[in-house]
């Protein structure tokens, strides 16, 4: 075999971007697709089984839920970016406040109804208290 062959030439910045994917992201596009990431996330990310889980660990799940779902459109929209070039304006502002961060985060990004229906049949208990 020859040399060339066997190794292989440094990806390109742009080759190496192209390689981010989100296929292992689950998308929130109905209620069971909620429910199904939301216990995932308790039983791998948290490790509770629905038994032994607090109210704490309910809003956990749900948190990372919504993160998973922001983190594949921020990821999408990166790759639009590196891919187009655009040009970009920086802001920093000051008076950030987290507030009820989880709830505006879920309005902000069209996933309000889905999360409620889907948490309010497995969690009917508790939903209402987290929010």
């Amino acid at each position: 075999m020859s040399k060339s062959s066997t190794t292989s030439s440094p990806l390109s910045d742009k080759e190496r971007r192209k390689q981010i994917s989100i296929r292992g992201l689950p998308l929130l596009e109905n209620v069971a697709s909620v429910i199904k990431t939301s216990n995932r996330h308790l039983h791998f990310t948290i490790v509770k089984d629905r038994n032994v889980a607090t109210n704490r660990d309910y809003y956990l799940s749900t948190a990372y839920t919504v993160r998973d779902h922001l983190v594949g459109r921020w990821i999408r929209t990166q790759q639009h970016y590196y891919d187009s070039d655009p040009k970009r304006v920086y802001y920093l502002s000051l008076e950030y406040y987290m507030g009820r961060s989880l709830s505006n985060m879920m309005i902000n990004l069209g996933i309000e109804s889905e999360l409620d229906e889907a948490l309010y049949e497995v969690y009917k208990n508790i939903w209402f208290d987290l929010i």
